[in-house]
């Protein structure tokens, strides 16, 4: 079975801040993409947020050059005009992590969002499990 998982920030900052022992998990992400047996997803969002959060603690260079070695593995989903304004009528405190997730549930492929910041997630639908990405991997 192939699973389809949405990718937030932190996991993607994870592996380009290498910060341990979270980068090791969210490479192993990776991995399994590499081998066919998951599909990575993120939206346009993520990818400049991390960007930028990168580009200030490990410089521009180093922050390019690993996002455009992940990029190989992701697919993009961005979010609507409706789907932004679920956010805001939504009951999340924050109204990023609305977005990021309910763009997630549009794509009825995606199966999981993963992200380290579960608690923030607690509004979140039932339809759409939220797990980290050791959770996940201890699924599989």
């Amino acid at each position: 079975m192939v699973y389809n998982l949405f990718l937030d920030s932190d996991v993607l900052l994870d592996i380009i801040l290498d910060r341990h022992p979270f980068a090791e998990q969210s490479l192993e992400l990776f991995i399994h993409r590499t081998n066919k047996t998951i599909q990575l997803f993120t939206s346009s969002s993520i990818i400049i947020n991390t960007q930028y959060i990168g580009e200030k603690q490990i410089g521009v260079s180093l922050t390019k050059t690993g996002m455009k070695k992940l990029l190989q593995y992701l697919e993009i989903i961005n979010p609507t005009k409706q789907t932004i304004l679920e956010a805001y009528n939504s009951q999340f405190k924050d109204v990023e992590d609305a977005v990021q997730y309910y763009t997630a549930t549009k794509d009825d492929s995606v199966d999981f969002f993963i992200t380290r910041n579960i608690k923030d997630f607690k509004m979140a639908e039932t339809h759409l499990p939220v797990l980290t990405p050791s959770q996940f991997l201890k699924r599989i």
